[in-house]
């Protein structure tokens, strides 16, 4: 199958994943928090269990560029998103579009290094290629989820918030293209894709430790807080459901 279609249907996946804030239609502060909480534990373990053992594997320098993903979006937090408030009110809104921001900025660049990562893999065996579509996968319902949670509990509009998922979508398609462009005149190694998956681990680890939990644990409901292991169970139970049917996409 073309690789293109492997693209689309990944970039597609945001966008549902994004469409899941409309199952309900009054969202309390309390079911938002919740929703933060089980974002944070999915992107929190994808980063521990997926990304970083694969990417060590393919290349041993990859903790060099998980820090450096986790550094990029600390960075772009602080020096780069808007600071400008006055009064405590006008601070707390601040804090809030700085946050959503920067979690969408991390979640594109995210979303772009999933696209060049399909492309990248296919193109050095398409064995690997089939492992990284299924993590891809797996992760981007979440990706969209995570995004559209972020944004809603924030900003309130559930038509930016699908716009965001809209975004991480178009994201991922524009880094597969900029992956296909750049293949006509450079070989890709097996490093190009871990520091992509490094990259991508990085930003994962921080929207989750410094994004999201911080908000989730300021709630001190313990029935939010619990939201953070039904992240990581739900987890595990999208990884099976793609094992059972990884051979049918072979």
């Amino acid at each position: 199958m073309d690789i293109l279609f492997y693209v689309l249907t990944a970039a597609l996946a945001n966008i549902l994943g994004g469409f899941v804030i409309f199952l309900k239609k009054n969202w309390s502060r309390r079911g938002l928090n919740a929703l933060m909480a089980l974002s944070a534990g999915i992107l929190f373990t994808i980063a521990i269990m997926d990304l970083i053992p694969e990417a060590i594997e393919l290349y041993e320098s990859s903790p060099i560029y998980i820090v450096l993903g986790f550094c990029l979006i600390f960075l772009f937090q602080q020096f780069l998103a808007p600071h400008f408030h006055f009064g405590e009110e006008t601070h707390k809104h601040s804090h809030s579009q700085t946050t959503t921001l920067g979690a969408l900025m991390g979640m594109l660049l995210h979303t772009f290094f999933d696209g060049v990562s399909i492309v990248a893999s296919f193109k050095i065996d398409e064995r690997i290629g089939f492992v990284v579509l299924i993590a891809v996968l797996l992760h981007k319902i979440p990706d969209g989820l995570t995004i559209s949670s972020i944004v809603f509990a924030n900003l309130k509009s559930r038509k930016k918030a699908i716009g965001a998922s809209v975004l991480l979508g178009i994201s991922t398609i524009m880094g597969a293209f900029t992956a296909l462009y750049f293949t006509q005149f450079f070989l890709v190694d097996s490093s190009i894709l871990a520091i992509a998956l490094s990259i991508t681990a990085g930003i994962f680890l921080y929207i989750a430790t410094a994004d999201l939990l911080p908000v989730v644990s300021a709630t001190e409901d313990r029935s939010v807080i619990l939201f953070f292991f039904v992240g990581i169970l739900l987890y595990y139970m999208l990884h099976w459901i793609f094992e059972q049917l990884a051979p049918t996409l072979h």
